[in-house]
């Protein structure tokens, strides 16, 4: 029972963030007008620095297996999950146009960064996060690279796309720490990239509620319904199945067993509706498999993680 209670320790801090982030739409506080500044600087500063102070002296980073497998791993995970929703697509969504498309990135990206994050930190501390940075170069590479060949097959837009800010940080971080150059980045320096990565979640979380918001009104459930208990079957059910067992049998680090359990228990990611709205896809179905798995994981990541933690012999700190 106390390990339960700690998960959802880890895990309701989050939600109420969101939710917060939702009712500060309602109330336009957090307007629409705000969002594209707020995302631009959250991903592209603010998280590439919180990516930057956890892996620049972190010393299990120095070990090669944690440098090279984890965004293989990350790169296969969300791979796997698109051939899960292109399998079902016609099932769930009667269609295999841009409908169909848009249901398969949105069952293969999970919440990888935003919710993972606080969660890795909070139960399993800072190697465990440094690891999940570099996990998250190859789910990032995943997401723009066969999430946009689904939906706009143009290998040349996909490319440009991977190569991004959070990418080209954790690169540079990663060399910073294998060569021992963090020795001399001035302690004013440290502290300002600190202070700036501290924002990164607690701002980005309140952007997934306020979008949450947006598109809430937008989403017919009840004539969708097949789509909504599809994408949770999938993303909530069978999915984190396999990933919990990758992290059991998976010859690797204490670390990255413990990023794919948490992994695991994920959410479908907000990021599709992006995707879907700038390369043709269908923004309803994207935001449909968001909003219905996230308010199912609510209840469902306590025990995914619970549950995994125990049958993968992970201990919490």
């Amino acid at each position: 029972m106390a390990e339960f209670l700690k998960v959802l320790s880890a895990v309701v801090p989050v939600f109420l963030i969101a939710f917060l982030g939702f009712q500060l739409r309602r109330i336009n506080w957090l307007t629409k007008s705000a969002d594209d500044s707020l995302l631009k600087v959250s991903v592209n500063v603010l998280l590439p620095c919180l990516a930057f102070h956890k892996i620049y002296e972190n010393e299990a980073l120095l070990q090669p297996e944690n440098v090279w497998l984890p965004p293989v791993v990350g790169f296969l995970s969300i791979g796997l999950g698109m051939v899960a929703g292109w399998l079902v697509r016609k099932f769930a969504t009667g269609s295999t146009d841009s409908k169909g498309r848009t249901f398969a990135i949105s069952i293969g990206v999970y919440n990888f960064g935003f919710v993972p994050i606080p969660l890795v930190d909070s139960l399993f501390g800072e190697s465990a996060v440094g690891v999940l940075f570099v996990f998250n170069v190859g789910t990032l590479l995943a997401m723009w690279s066969l999430g946009v060949m689904l939906l706009h097959g143009d290998l040349r837009t996909a490319m440009r796309k991977a190569i991004n800010v959070p990418v080209v940080t954790v690169v540079l971080a990663l060399v910073v720490n294998a060569t021992g150059l963090h020795a001399y980045i001035p302690g004013l320096a440290n502290d300002t990239i600190k202070m700036l990565g501290l924002c990164g979640i607690p701002m980005s979380i309140l952007l997934i509620g306020a979008m949450m918001k947006d598109h809430f009104a937008e989403c017919e459930f009840r004539s969708s319904f097949r789509v909504c208990w599809v994408s949770v079957a999938l993303r909530i059910g069978l999915l984190p199945v396999v990933m919990i067992a990758l992290a059991r049998w998976l010859p690797c680090s204490i670390e990255l067993r413990q990023v794919l359990l948490v992994q695991a228990a994920m959410p479908s990611a907000i990021f599709p509706i992006l995707i879907a709205r700038l390369y043709g896809g269908n923004p309803v179905v994207a935001t449909q498999v968001a909003i219905v798995t996230t308010l199912v994981s609510l209840g469902t990541i306590p025990l995914w993680l619970r549950a995994g933690a125990a049958f993968v012999d992970l201990d919490f700190e």
